[in-house]
């Protein structure tokens, strides 16, 4: 394997963990400004 095709990779999980992470940030926001779990995020929900 050549080291340009390792940062390819490398890139595509970073990209896959960052997508997954913002869906989980707007459910927790989503349900915390709907009042379905207990706790809010006071920057996001203000």
């Amino acid at each position: 394997m050549k080291k340009g095709q390792l940062g390819i990779i490398e890139f595509k999980y970073f990209m896959t963990g960052l997508f997954i992470g913002l869906i989980a940030i707007i459910i927790v926001v989503g349900l915390g400004s709907a009042g379905t779990i207990p706790f809010k995020i006071p920057l996001v929900c203000g």
